[in-house]
């Protein structure tokens, strides 16, 4: 069986990839899968958000030196690097395992260089650097950097599939849009390196940080219409706004494991099986969140007969 591999990615910084790749990852981990989380932003927050902080000596564990190893031609694996997280599924009795390939400023930054230098030809290094690991995990779930560079390439063309994020913020609409395109050109953009072409299925949209209903401001509603009429595909899941989750990336500790029998976990969880069910089914079968006019009309057309019913009551 091949590992199944999700990008989690966005053309813009800050609607919260890092927090929704973890949370993804652990998910899956508590349901008994084998997860490999790979951090592949140079800022490293997969690996804080997992407990980890590569400094010192530890920055050869740094997934960016086999990326930037294998991209000069020199070979290079992923076995000696990959670190062991599954400790934080002991309080759940998973079955699970979760393992981390972290991430460094410095030498991902390097590694950038190297591979927008080295172009098309290195496109699949991350590919066939996890190509050894391919009995060893069921799914592989990876963070990527804003902006469409050569270390987001690299982890799309590795990856079978993709996902994308909004916030009730405006600017991050068009930044999905964006790379939604990108997502279906990869096919494209890769068809000339070496090993052939990668498509990866693109999965839909997110709304992080999301609101409920009584406190969407004219920004949230914009956001919530665009999502749907701008065919982001959003997820009937959203992830509300929830101190809790920040809470837990400063922990180390998921959210869906920190709080699994609460609010974020229960989100996380039913965000998690909304993804597999994607995965196995054709884009046109798949159930969408409604625009927010819909949901605002639906919430009104509710609320008529239920005063209607009082009134009635109170003759």
């Amino acid at each position: 069986m091949s590992v199944e591999k999700i990008a989690v990615a966005s053309q813009k910084g800050g609607p919260g990839k890092t927090t929704t790749t973890v949370n993804l990852a652990a998910g899956l981990a508590l349901a008994g899968y084998r997860v490999l989380v790979a951090d592949i932003e140079p800022q490293a927050q997969a690996g804080i958000a997992l407990g980890v902080r590569l400094t010192g000596t530890d920055i050869a564990k740094s997934l960016a030196l086999p990326l930037q190893h294998l991209a000069q031609g020199v070979p290079s694996t992923l076995r000696s690097i990959i670190i062991d997280r599954t400790e934080l599924l002991r309080s759940r009795k998973s079955k699970g395992t979760l393992h981390l390939l972290a991430s460094e400023q410095a030498t991902m930054t390097n590694a950038q260089h190297i591979l927008h230098a080295a172009g098309v030809e290195k496109a699949h290094v991350l590919r066939d650097l996890l190509a050894e690991l391919e009995d060893e995990y069921d799914f592989a779930v990876f963070d990527t950097p804003p902006a469409v560079q050569s270390l987001n390439g690299v982890a799309l063309a590795a990856s079978d599939y993709a996902l994308t994020l909004c916030n009730p913020k405006g600017a991050t609409v068009e930044g999905a849009v964006t790379m939604r395109s990108t997502i279906r050109h990869v096919k494209d953009r890769t068809s000339g390196a070496p090993g052939g072409a990668s498509d990866p299925k693109y999965l839909g949209a997110v709304l992080n940080m999301a609101h409920p209903m009584g406190e969407w401001s004219t920004e949230e509603i914009d956001v919530r219409n665009q999502m749907v009429d701008a065919g982001l595909q959003p997820f009937l899941t959203e992830i509300r706004e929830d101190s809790r989750i920040s809470g837990s990336y400063s922990k180390g500790m998921p959210a869906v494991i920190g709080y699994a029998r609460t609010a974020p976990g229960k989100r996380y969880a039913r965000f998690l099986q909304e993804v597999l069910d994607r995965m196995d089914t054709p884009e046109d079968e798949w159930e969408i969140a409604q625009s927010a006019d819909e949901q605002l009309d639906a919430a009104e057309a509710a609320a008529v007969p239920a005063q209607q019913v009082k009134e009635a009551s109170s003759v």
